[in-house]
């Protein structure tokens, strides 16, 4: 008898060899995926345990950490914490909570950033955001008033003292926001207020607010001729080093003062009226 023990022809091991390369492209994007989200667990996890090890630490040393190494030399982490992925970790906030950001993550800021950020977010949710007054929610990536009302938010640490505060802001209707700095986070705030204000005349003014009760303003300078007040979003810029503040709009400087009646304190957004305002890709980094 004949034995019929043909190998593979060379047409069927290129059909052979094209189904795998088809299966493996089909896989490869999944499984990559797959891997990151592992690796994006793995990152949320270290954070937590990281947040959970410096409130430790606060309570016990009345201060912050001078770094990761002093969380690890206490006994209250076993390891330098690291992203599987490779983001660089920075803290957000320290205070009334521990937020640990991450580069890739979550609170992702620009590289050459990461050792001087303070605070960030990209309003996925409202970490580290403390509601003063009214009403706020965060949708598709913005933090948005609720108008008819006046509206306070706080975010940030009350003993930063030389920073930049970064944001892009939206104005869809009403008088105005303003932009707190310096503040103390109270509902009843006390700081400075930056206002971007068409009520009075399309105007940036700046305040001096005591208590929750605003004071003249002490600076103030007229908007562009044909500047797009609403339905158009601003980058504004708001760096206060020792008694000096500067700020800009879309890049050009606007103001630069000097006043020492605040030395220190936090963030915040405060709307009123019929105002309706969103905010977006906002950052504090130390000067």
């Amino acid at each position: 008898m004949m034995s019929n023990n043909r190998g593979f022809t060379l047409i069927e091991m290129i059909v052979v060899i094209g189904v795998i390369a088809v299966l493996t492209a089909i896989a490869s994007p999944q499984l990559s995926a797959f891997l990151e989200r592992g690796r994006g667990t793995t990152c949320l996890s270290m954070r937590y345990q990281t947040e959970k090890a410096e409130h430790a630490f606060i309570m016990e040393k009345n201060a912050p950490s001078g770094s990761f190494a002093d969380l690890v030399s206490s006994g209250l982490l076993s390891r330098q914490p690291s992203c599987p992925s490779g983001g660089a970790y920075v803290w957000l906030q320290r205070t009334p909570q521990p937020i640990l950001g991450c580069s890739i993550h979550y609170g992702a800021v620009p590289a050459e950033e990461t050792e001087n950020v303070l605070y960030a977010s990209s309003f996925n949710g409202q970490s580290g955001l403390n509601r003063l007054m009214g009403n706020w929610n965060v949708a598709q990536g913005t933090l948005n008033n609720k108008p008819g009302q006046e509206n306070r938010i706080g975010f940030g640490d009350t003993a930063w003292k030389d920073y930049e505060i970064k944001v892009s802001a939206v104005l869809n209707q009403g008088n105005g926001y303003g932009i707190y700095y310096r503040a103390d986070g109270n509902a009843n705030i006390s700081g400075y207020a930056f206002q971007y204000d068409p009520g009075l005349g399309n105007r940036f003014v700046v305040r001096k607010v005591v208590n929750g009760s605003e004071q003249t303003p002490f600076q103030s300078v007229s908007m562009p001729a044909e500047f797009p007040v609403y339905n158009q979003s601003h980058d504004i810029s708001i760096t206060v080093v020792g008694d000096r503040t500067v700020i800009k709009m879309d890049n050009q400087t606007i103001m630069d003062f000097r006043d020492p009646s605040f030395a220190s304190g936090s963030g915040g957004f405060r709307t009123w009226g019929s105002t309706e305002a969103s905010f977006d890709n906002l950052s504090v980094s130390q000067k």
